[in-house]
């Protein structure tokens, strides 16, 4: 049996924490399907963290634990941040109770500017397989439509310290420089956790699905 590595650990721990917290968010529709698929919930968020590096990692772990100290919901904060654009009117009734972002904004939108870019290129390359996720703008986002890629991502971002901001700023930046796409490993990651050997082999298999 192959031993699990402390940067393994580490993430399992992450996404753990998530969902500890995401059984804690109240839905205004009730308890939402996904909060009972906890399969799903940890490839996906895995799949996530595995592509930054350690002191990302390790720095967004100490986000989750400083958050519950102070009675934080950190997941409930980025699902409330997604609402301004599909709930404006019960987005603006709570908005005075998140923490001020002001700091963190600059930032924030330099990560999203790469990652559109980068999604933009998973459309073109694997349209089969990525047209199954969420829309990619928040120009598209709607009550019937849900919480585009850009909007959850920009939610998500927000929750973050300016210290792992930094560190995931730098290490999107330079996979940037470099020609690496962050998403499409991330996208990889959850295909292989799903049993395919490849992107092109789930672009194949979605292509033959309704």
């Amino acid at each position: 049996m192959a031993q699990i590595s402390e940067r393994e650990q580490l993430i399992f721990h992450i996404a753990q924490a998530e969902w500890d917290l995401f059984q804690q968010v109240q839905n205004t529709g009730g308890r939402a399907s996904c909060q009972d698929d906890p399969d799903t919930f940890f490839k996906m968020r895995m799949s996530q963290w595995m592509v930054y590096s350690d002191e990302a990692l390790r720095s967004y772990y100490d986000d989750c634990v400083d958050a519950a100290a102070a009675g934080r919901n950190l997941v409930y904060e980025k699902y409330a941040r997604m609402m301004e654009s599909t709930y404006p009117e019960e987005y603006a009734q709570l908005k005075d109770s998140l923490p001020d972002v002001s700091d963190k904004t600059e930032i924030v939108e330099k990560i999203v500017g790469i990652n559109l870019e980068w999604d933009a290129e998973m459309m073109r390359d694997y349209p089969n397989l990525r047209s199954r996720g969420r829309a990619l703008t928040t120009a598209q986002d709607g009550v019937e439509a849900g919480s585009s890629m850009e909007s959850y991502l920009r939610g998500e971002l927000l929750t973050y310290s300016v210290r792992t901001l930094e560190l995931v700023c730098r290490d999107t930046v330079e996979a940037h420089e470099r020609g690496e796409n962050l998403l499409k490993q991330t996208i990889a990651n959850e295909t292989q956790f799903y049993g395919y050997a490849s992107l092109e082999e789930a672009e194949a298999k979605h292509a033959s699905l309704p």
